[in-house]
């Protein structure tokens, strides 16, 4: 009986609904990230910026071994793949972000102005 009596208080209290007493009023920050949504988008739009740098360093180093190399066919070699794996970079780059942003459409994350994040 005690059983019965003990289920029957918690789903008696488990349906009752509950009125909240305090009202608290949450303002947003005036500095910083207002939500995790904002957050992800300056953390992404900061790693595709420092991709693209990356790729485009990529590109005029293989130049720059390509012009360098003298004739030597093992250096052209190198710098060529260099110059096709910056721009294999590229492409997976591009690739991440349209994924990026079709998942964000999904979740609320708006990646259309890439923008680098800095102070006020």
């Amino acid at each position: 009986m005690k059983k019965i009596t003990f289920l029957g208080f918690i789903a008696s209290s488990l349906i009752t609904p509950f009125t909240a007493f305090a009202q608290l009023q949450i303002n947003k920050p005036s500095q910083g990230f207002s939500d995790l949504g904002t957050f992800t988008t300056g953390l992404l739009q900061i790693a595709f910026v420092l991709a693209i740098f990356m790729v485009l360093i990529m590109l005029i180093w293989g130049a720059f071994e390509w012009i360098t190399s003298g004739g030597d066919k093992e250096a052209v070699g190198h710098a060529r793949n260099r110059i096709i794996n910056a721009l294999i970079g590229l492409a997976v780059l591009s690739v991440a972000f349209a994924l990026a942003k079709l998942g964000g459409q999904f979740v609320g994350i708006n990646l259309g102005n890439i923008a680098v994040p800095g102070p006020q």
